[in-house]
């Protein structure tokens, strides 16, 4: 058996991954949390183990991971954040990836390259809906384009789907400060959560409010598809937690806001008092516009729409990976960003059978 350990096994996306690993043949799961009531209740209904460990406490995170084959890494928020998870699972022999969206982080795992290539293990980091799956949907796009001019990214859930304090807290630390994107084949600096606009998604999503944000893609995908432009867009469903964000986001241009990402479980609460508002309905939206190989201008768009379940798209790039790994070995020794190593119709093979569809207009 193959001991894959989630850490955060029984949160909003760990606890998707967890039940999913559970049933693969040969592999046994052990839950990872600071919780252990629900922690080993949870564990309990999967079939799973548990084991309580608190990330600031790396003795029982060293405990908590020891013996694994594999550790997933889904108690964000990551930014800021070091890589002492990553370490410790090299130091005990353990494959590692991770959900992290945090730019910085995502960006700079390759810090762990010579160590992971010297132990023969595998460390990816971003396997998650940035930029793992955004960029397997730019993949299955760019065969049609001879050059790409421009990338735009857009993520926008449904109000009444599940989210952690971890999602607030990455929005908050990037509210208003300064984010560089590649616009025109330049570095250029927007605000973030700046540059709202309106922006169209497929039924049942429709016309909903976007803006600026931080993500690895913005620094990851200009190289790796040669695009002279590269936008990344997300908002949330209600319009009054946008423009809530906005406004605040204008008082800290102006105001000694430093932290507050350390208030995400109050913002948290806040927001789950509108939960019964809106749809479960979400999308993540990619479009290209370019060259295609008769040297015409072409725009293609693709997109994947849920209507019910929408933390199943961001927790599905783990499960598929994790699968790839537990049968058939890591594609790579060393530590690198989570790009190339999954293609979309592998996530959709995953996701289709739980109501969600991916959606190609031209």
């Amino acid at each position: 058996m193959k001991l894959v350990t989630v850490l955060g096994g029984y949160g909003v996306f760990g606890s998707r991954i967890s039940s999913a690993l559970a049933a693969v043949e040969g592999a046994a799961v052990r839950v990872v949390g600071r919780d252990s009531k629900a922690g080993t209740q949870f564990a309990q209904s999967i079939g799973a183990e548990f084991r309580h460990a608190d990330l600031i406490n790396d003795e029982s995170v060293r405990r908590a991971i020891a013996g694994s084959y594999l550790v997933i890494h889904s108690a964000g928020p990551f930014q800021g954040k070091d890589y002492r998870v990553a370490e410790m699972c090299l130091d005990c022999g353990a494959h590692y990836l991770d959900l992290a969206d945090a730019r910085q982080f995502v960006t700079g795992i390759g810090a762990l390259h010579e160590t992971a290539q010297r132990k023969g293990l595998f460390v990816t980091s971003g396997v998650s809906s940035v930029p793992a799956i955004t960029f397997a949907m730019v993949s299955a796009l760019k065969p049609e384009f001879r050059s790409i001019d421009e990338i735009k990214i857009a993520l926008s859930p449904g109000n009444q789907n599940p989210r952690g304090a971890a999602t607030i807290a990455a929005i908050l630390t990037y509210l208003a400060r300064p984010i560089e994107v590649w616009q025109g084949g330049h570095w250029v600096v927007r605000p973030g959560w700046g540059d709202a606009h309106r922006m169209h998604f497929p039924a049942p999503v429709g016309r909903r409010r976007v803006h600026n944000c931080e993500v690895p893609d913005l620094a990851l995908f200009p190289s790796a598809f040669d695009a002279s432009t590269v936008r990344f867009y997300a908002g949330v469903e209600l319009n009054v937690i946008n423009y809530t964000l906005s406004g605040l986001a204008w008082l800290r241009k102006y105001l000694a806001m430093k932290n507050l990402h350390q208030h995400a479980d109050l913002f948290l609460r806040a927001s789950l008092l509108l939960f019964s508002f809106g749809t479960k309905n979400g999308c993540l939206s990619v479009g290209l516009r370019g060259r295609g190989w008769d040297g015409s201008e072409i725009e293609r768009r693709i997109a994947i729409v849920t209507e019910e379940d929408g933390p199943a798209t961001p927790s599905s790039a783990s499960i598929v990976l994790a699968k790839k790994i537990l049968q058939h070995g890591p594609p790579r020794v060393g530590a690198v960003p989570c790009i190339g190593f999954l293609t979309l119709e592998e996530l959709m093979a995953h996701l289709r059978p739980l109501g969600i569809r991916c959606v190609t207009t031209r």
